[in-house]
């Protein structure tokens, strides 16, 4: 009976198993249909496929696909969307029985310190060691710690798993990654990123005070006199950035900001403030910091992305193959999810 060291094992996992959350979705019972000797397979109380000697239920697909967001799916598109989704969390579904099957036929066993080191991993990262968070999180979806521990558990073997059937089996030569490089030299490039500085400038609270042009009269007159632009944003501006300078770093503008801004800084050359640009009630001044245009990776640094790329490619393929082996060596009857009455 073999024995793995599964914490360390997990760590190295190659890819996370596909977890669904989760909307609310109701399905009825179906049973078998018959047209004279013709059948065919439908939903039979509540079970979605057998896999071997395990059964998956409607209601654990659905647990699966719950935590997925509807709200943002068009009303037309959410009936397939949600068909897809419970069909793709399915598979999954599966494929996990499956491993967990073969997990047991080659005897692997999980050592209990390597469990109870992930339990309190789990709760020192996510719950600030505190127990009882995790109980109260665990007693909201109706979940048992024996329930819960089984199915961390059980993840930790499909890691094991999967690093011994999959990402143990990768290899990539160097001849491979100079080949992918030369092949898909216009893959390997640098983003398009502008450095931008900000001072924003708020609507005045009295009348008394100065307007948004008035103060962005005496910041321009500041800056052609010498002073930085950085140290006028610590003293002027009124938001989040003012305490390092305006400074926004690398960026995109057209992702980061308003048309209107992105379009200013379009025009600006590096160094270059643009004039003030009003919208609402609020003032915004703009200094272009730097220009950083799109250009090619050399090979030395494109090398860590290209071999990356192709340990993801082969590490796919691998297991495709490996599950496609399961299947081929495994029962399997999956129900077909039936359209709905019109």
């Amino acid at each position: 009976m073999s024995t793995l060291n599964i914490q360390a094992e997990a760590k190295r996992s190659w890819m996370a198993f596909l977890v669904f959350s989760l909307f609310t979705f109701h399905f009825s019972l179906f049973t078998f249909a018959q047209e004279g000797e013709k059948r065919t397979t439908r939903l039979l109380d509540g079970v979605a496929a057998y896999v071997n000697e395990a059964k998956i239920t409607i209601a654990e697909v659905m647990n699966e696909v719950r935590r997925q967001p509807i709200d943002q799916i068009p009303e037309g598109e959410r009936e397939q969307r949600l068909r897809d989704m419970y069909q793709l969390a399915l598979v999954a579904m599966v494929d996990r029985q499956l491993i967990l099957d073969a997990s047991k036929k080659q005897k692997v066993q999980l050592q209990p310190w390597a469990v109870n080191a992930r339990v309190r991993e789990i709760l020192v990262n996510n719950f600030d060691n505190d127990e009882a968070k995790l109980n109260v999180i665990l007693a909201d979806r109706k979940i048992t710690k024996e329930e819960w521990r089984q199915t961390l558990e059980q993840d930790m073997l499909l890691s094991a798993m999967r690093y011994q059937n999959v990402e143990k089996r990768v290899n990539v030569t160097p001849g491979e990654v100079r080949a992918e490089y030369e092949a898909n030299k216009g893959r390997y490039r640098t983003e398009s990123a502008v450095s931008v500085s900000m001072i924003v400038l708020d609507p005045p609270e009295k009348e008394t005070d100065e307007t948004v042009a008035a103060r962005a009269a005496k910041i321009t007159a500041a800056l052609k006199a010498g002073q930085s632009f950085a140290d006028l944003a610590r003293q002027y501006s009124k938001d989040s950035k003012a305490a390092v300078g305006g400074s926004w770093g690398k960026v995109n503008p057209e992702d980061a900001f308003r048309k209107e801004l992105a379009d200013a800084l379009a025009k600006l050359k590096a160094g270059e403030v643009a004039p003030l640009i009003e919208l609402g009630s609020y003032g915004y001044l703009l200094r272009k910091d730097e220009q950083q245009d799109v250009r090619l990776l050399t090979f030395e640094e494109a090398q860590p992305y290209a071999e990356s790329r192709l340990k993801m490619a082969k590490a796919e393929q691998l297991y495709k193959e490996w599950i496609t082996r399961l299947r081929k060596d495994s029962y399997i009857r999956v129900f077909e999810l039936p359209s709905p009455k019109k």
